[in-house]
């Protein structure tokens, strides 16, 4: 009975052995995916506080072609604001 249960046992850990790999390497791309997204908002995040200073809280941000459109708020006060390089920031309106 032992014999059995073992053989049984070591199926189970070869099977799991092969299904696990596939699950990992799809939690992997998409944790990749997410911490990519993350790395580029704290880039635009540190960029719109190095442009305007400390205060400024991020609250959404679009990328369309080379512009890139951002909402930030100010003690209450929010804010539009554009940039095509990530360094010159405008602000193009209140909200």
């Amino acid at each position: 009975m032992n014999i059995k249960r073992r053989d049984f046992v070591k199926g189970c850990a070869a099977a799991c052995v092969l299904l696990v790999p596939g699950i990992a390497s799809a939690a992997k791309g998409q944790s990749a995916n997410n911490a990519a997204a993350s790395v580029a908002d704290s880039h635009i995040e540190k960029s719109i506080k190095a442009s305007f200073g400390g205060g400024f809280s991020v609250q959404s941000h679009t990328q369309s072609g080379q512009l890139t459109h951002a909402n930030i708020e100010h003690f209450g006060n929010r804010y539009a604001v554009t940039s095509t390089d990530l360094l010159d920031w405008k602000i193009v309106g209140s909200l």
